[in-house]
Parts: structure tokens; sequence; C-alpha cells
């Protein structure tokens, strides 16, 4: 039988904020209510992301040890719980990539499976992808499904042959995002009416909210209950994510984060493109399209704070919602019987310990 620890401090859930002495293995056994209680600790769920690609020079389509490099790099920066994320490539090397996932997906709690980002997207609306777009291939899916396990998917709904491929997908319960989309506003809301369809870093590359011709971005402020956003300052402005807070109920905070995230400033390259990374982003060379972001969840959850969300708020979008949306009900919130990934910060809400299912992982 493990040992039952303990830490005081402030408990903050996306509901609730209280002093506390939380008693905890690698579940949480019990928290008890202790106004009298002293510690400066703050203690949050450990965040979730959802996607991202990298980070410490390490990129998720140079394969399985990157994928663990590179999630260990996010652990070090509160993240309990990841998404490695995929981009467009062929099948050949996407296989080639993911093909000992399965190993390292089960020696990790931390990583949550793989979110597939194209290659069935809109050529026309790639960001930083290459140019390797294809039409929906079951095949492709059955394929990969062999050596990963895939758990969300973003495609643009307007390309040939998504009515039965979304059907399919649905069927194996991948959650489906648009993103990389040049849809209209009725080709997302017919596949809404049936489907329960998330959205991909919500505002960038996908067709806007134009008042004569609504797109995806009108879609999802009408009517998703779930969608991914970019909280580093850059992608998205303060106001933005706010409209896009009081408009979709899950919205979630996502890094998006590239293998320079946590490098100099300097050339690198990432999906076949040549990028620079500087002032706190990373841009394609020849003509400065935003290539993903270099943040990180802790600072992710800073930024959210000093946008003047609560504290609650910001672990709602940073771990919550998210665990809410996989229908995960043992992460993302600090109550008995959930997993004891937590972080204990400063009031300043720098990280202090970094715990994965009760144990302190940093230090």
């Amino acid at each position: 039988m493990s040992e039952v620890k303990k830490i005081a401090g402030k408990i903050v859930n996306y509901n609730s904020s209280f002093n506390a002495t939380m008693f905890f293995d690698n579940e949480i056994q019990k928290i008890e209510t202790n106004t009298d209680i002293q510690s400066g600790n703050i203690i949050i769920p450990g965040f979730i992301d959802l996607h991202c690609h990298g980070g410490n020079g390490f990129d998720v389509m140079e394969g399985s040890d990157s994928i663990e490099k590179m999630s260990k790099y996010h652990l070090s920066h509160g993240t309990t719980s990841i998404m490695p994320t995929t981009w467009t490539n062929t099948f050949e090397d996407t296989y080639k990539a993911l093909e000992g996932f399965n190993d390292i997906y089960n020696k990790n709690s931390n990583i949550l499976g793989i979110h597939l980002e194209g290659p069935f997207i809109n050529p026309d609306k790639l960001g930083a992808q290459p140019n390797l777009t294809q039409l929906p291939s079951q095949e492709f899916i059955i394929k990969l499904l062999e050596v990963a396990k895939i758990k969300i998917i973003t495609l643009a709904p307007e390309i040939k042959g998504m009515n039965e491929f979304i059907s399919f997908l649905s069927d194996l319960k991948i959650k489906i995002q648009f993103g990389h989309s040049l849809a209209n506003y009725n080709i997302c809301k017919t596949f809404m009416n049936k489907f329960d369809i998330g959205f991909t870093h919500l505002y960038n590359a996908m067709s806007g909210n134009n008042h004569r011709e609504p797109g995806v971005l009108s879609a999802a402020l009408e009517k998703s209950n779930y969608a991914e956003i970019i909280c580093d300052n850059i992608h998205v402005s303060k106001q933005s994510i706010k409209i896009a807070k009081k408009c979709i109920k899950g919205l979630y905070a996502i890094t998006d984060s590239i293998s320079a995230s946590g490098l100099a400033d300097g050339d690198y390259i990432f999906a076949k493109n040549y990028i620079i990374k500087e002032n706190k982003s990373v841009k394609i060379k020849k003509d400065g399209t935003l290539a993903g972001s270099i943040i990180t969840m802790d600072q992710t959850f800073k930024n959210l704070v000093n946008m003047n969300f609560s504290i609650e708020e910001a672990v709602e979008l940073t771990s919550y919602n998210a665990s809410k949306y996989l229908n995960m009900k043992n992460i993302g919130k600090l109550e008995k019987g959930s997993l004891s990934n937590f972080l204990v910060l400063d009031n300043n809400l720098n990280i202090i310990d970094i715990y994965l299912e009760g144990n302190k992982v940093n230090g």
C-alpha cells in the first residue's frame, strides 16, 4: 500500500477555491477544509494540453523518442496531461513517426494519445502546414490505429468525401475538430447538427465571422460546445479570447507549441518550413506566417490571469474544460478520487512543485 502524503494550501478548482489540507497517494484520498492554514501554497490541477507539436528541440514527427522527450519538457512546465500532435505529411512519414507510440503511451501516464492535425485539410488554408494534403482516407486512419491511439483529428469539412469520413471517425469515437478550413457557416452547421464538433486553434487558420458570408468561426461562436485557443498574446487578442469564452462554454487553452519552444532565438525548421524564432514568436521566414507557438502552459496560465480572468477561470481554461471534452473524470480537478496530478504555485503563480500521480517530478 502506497504512503499517503499531505499538502496544505489554497486549493483552486474551476468553480471554487478554499484553504485546505489534501491527503493523497496516486489518487486524492480526501480534502479537509481548514481556514487557519497559513501556507502561501496555491494548489491547482495539472495543466492539460491537447495540441502540442514539440518542445526543447524535439518534434512529434521525429518519432517516439522525441515524443517522450517533448512530453517531459512540457511536464517540467506543469503539463501533466498532453496530446502530442502531428502535422500534415505523407502516410509513410506519419506512420513512421507514430510506429513506436503505443510503447511510450503505455509507460507514460502523462501522454493521453495522438492529435492528428491534417492531412485532410484545405490546401488553401495551410498556415504553417506543408502542402501534403490529401482527400479523406479511411485506410489511412485504420493503419495508423494499429500503432497509435488517435484521440483527436483536425480536418476541413468542405473537402470532398467528408460526409462518410466524419461518420466513420465518429463511429471510432475519435474527436472531430474543424480547422485549416475555408468552409462556410452552412457546411459547418450541417455537421454540427449531427455530430459533436470541436474547433482547432479558434480564430486561426479558418474562415472568419464575416457579416455577409459567415464561416467556420461564426459557426463555432454560435453553436460549439468546445474549442481550443492559443493564449500567447500573439495569435489571438485578449478581447477575442474573452468573446470566445462568453460564447463557447467548453473553451480550453492549448499551446500549439513547436520544437523551438525552450530554445534560443534563431533559425529552425518546422513542418518542412524554414522558420525564425524571435520576440516570443515563430514565423515562416519567406512570408511571416505564424508557425505555431513557443509558449508553455505555465505561461498560458499567467497570461490568462493577466487578462483579468479569475484564477478559477484560468484553471477552467487550462485544465477542467479539456478533461471534460475528453470525458476524463479523474483529471482536471482536485477532489477525492481524482488522480494526484497537481501543481503547487507561489503567490506570483510560479511553479514550486509538480506532482504526477502523487509523485513529485521536479527537483
